[in-house]
């Protein structure tokens, strides 16, 4: 089996993906956290271009075997990680566009004019973060007759929590029904599954729980 060889230095994950003909090696790196540092499995899809080519037509196959029939539907994502992932999914599955959830409200979004949706929420690997959709991505989701999450790793799911509050709050603004969440898609879920996620959550693969160091 060919390895794909990270270019970082020192222990490394190598993780097994079904449908890929090739293992991913991944770097161990630790983040502080307030017990202390964290030791995790670092998975950066960033530039990685035959990783998103190779690992977004599996989720978009997996996609269609759980969703079934496509039409209406839209998928939000998130910056930066799972952007390009998300934009090859979106292309197998012959969509023409996707929204995405920035991490910080941005200068062409026209915030003091245009509607532009924000909210906090809670990574392992970002720490406290925002989440923020603006006008044109909002047209879309209220659009939809359903919605797919897509994010590269699914840890304690304060990213995935987050989104289904900006659909909740875009819901609440316009007088209409929050878009049903269709399914949560990633490459890898990392530890046990979040009790409160806002649907089934399907991975290609697995990786392992963070870890505290010790001192």
């Amino acid at each position: 089996m060919d390895v794909l060889g990270a270019r970082e230095s020192g222990e490394k994950y190598r993780l097994s993906v079904d449908g890929l003909s090739y293992d991913i090696e991944i770097p161990y790196v630790s983040l502080p956290s307030p017990n202390g540092l964290v030791k995790i499995a670092s998975f950066n899809l960033v530039g990685q271009i035959k990783l998103n080519e190779d690992l977004g037509k599996l989720m978009a196959a997996q996609i269609r075997e759980t969703v079934g029939d496509t039409e209406g539907i839209a998928i939000l994502t998130v910056v930066e990680k799972a952007l390009q992932l998300t934009q090859v999914a979106a292309t197998d599955l012959g969509l023409d566009a996707v929204a995405v959830a920035y991490n910080r409200v941005k200068p062409h979004m026209e915030a003091e004019r245009r509607p532009v949706i924000q909210v906090g929420t809670d990574s392992i690997t970002s720490g406290g973060k925002f989440l923020a959709v603006y006008e044109r991505d909002l047209n879309l989701l209220a659009e939809a007759r359903g919605i797919v999450l897509i994010d590269d790793v699914v840890s304690s799911g304060g990213t995935i929590l987050g989104l289904a509050d900006l659909l909740e709050e875009m819901a609440d603004r316009r007088g209409i029904e929050v878009p049903e969440i269709l399914g949560i898609y990633c490459v890898a879920q990392e530890g046990e599954k979040h009790p409160l996620l806002p649907a089934p959550l399907h991975s290609l693969a697995t990786l392992p729980k963070p870890a505290r160091e010790s001192k």
